[in-house]
């Protein structure tokens, strides 16, 4: 309060310096009031910056820790993704060998088919590079030979005097019908020239005829329907060879010195069948008394 009793008015920043020029005494207190104004100011713009400093830290913390996850979920599913790749490849790796595993095939029955044709335009004969199973090719082709020219000679009965189908007819009616290109076991098979009565005999011929026939052969004879007619005379050659070698295969089963087939056995369905069962069992006892 001054003398006149009035309050004293806060003049302007530029008035009080020059009061206080004039008063230096009287405007200590009223300059150190200014002076904790303008640090209680400062501090509190400080805490502020201070308090907006340490948000944008916690931000930039959360940011970086939600970067930091997304990379560890990228990263598993990047080894998740190569895991995958490693087996996909492998497995193509099967694939493509079990590609050139057919194709090898495929080409080996090719090559096969091509002799047959040769064979069957130059001799007639049985394809020489076909295994036969301990029997004697030169046997084989005499064999043909000789029955060659008993039908020519009309030595021996027609086909039409057959009672029972041999052995190679059964088995170019099944390749003809495509019974064996589905795969089916020889002996589940089911073939239209054979009465059901019979059935036991055909089991066990066609069980016979699965252990002597070749890998080549047993390819070419499960071709489909289409590529049996295209080759059918092959096919037949092919088929009256396992024929053939089953008669010699039972020969040398029962103990004869000569294997070879004799004019009078004939590979029917019937006659092969029942020496075949007694050659089965007479296994099988040996087999038993093995144990």
């Amino acid at each position: 309060m001054s003398a006149g009793g009035r309050k004293s008015e806060i003049r302007p920043h530029s008035d009080i310096e020059r009061w206080a020029k004039k008063s230096p005494a009287a405007a200590q207190p009223v300059l150190a009031a200014g002076s904790a104004i303008d640090d209680l100011t400062a501090l509190t713009t400080a805490q502020l910056y201070s308090l907006s400093a340490k948000r944008n830290r916690d931000y930039s913390r959360e940011i970086v820790r939600l970067a930091t996850e997304e990379r560890d979920r990228a990263q598993a599913a990047l080894q998740e993704i190569q895991s995958r790749l490693d087996r996909a490849n492998k497995h193509l790796e099967k694939v493509e060998e079990s590609a050139r595993d057919s194709h090898r095939e495929y080409l080996d029955a090719k090559n096969l088919l091509l002799r047959v044709r040769q064979s069957s335009n130059n001799s007639t004969a049985v394809p020489m590079n076909i295994a036969l199973d301990d029997s004697s090719v030169e046997d084989i082709l005499g064999i043909i030979s000789k029955k060659k020219d008993n039908n020519n000679a009309g030595k021996s009965p027609g086909r039409k005097s057959q009672k029972f189908p041999y052995i190679e007819d059964i088995l170019v009616s099944l390749a003809k019908s495509g019974e064996l290109h589905k795969g089916t076991k020889l002996s589940s098979t089911e073939c239209h020239l054979v009465n059901k009565k019979d059935n036991s005999h055909y089991v066990n011929t066609m069980k016979l005829v699965e252990e002597l026939w070749t890998e080549e052969e047993e390819l070419f004879l499960r071709s489909s329907r289409e590529e049996i007619e295209e080759s059918l005379e092959e096919a037949k050659i092919i088929a009256e060879t396992i024929s053939l070698r089953c008669l010699t295969k039972l020969n040398e089963f029962e103990g004869r010195e000569d294997p070879t087939p004799t004019n009078h056995q004939k590979p029917s369905f019937v006659s092969v069948g029942n020496r075949a069962r007694k050659v089965f069992a007479a296994r099988k006892a040996g087999d038993e008394n093995l144990v």
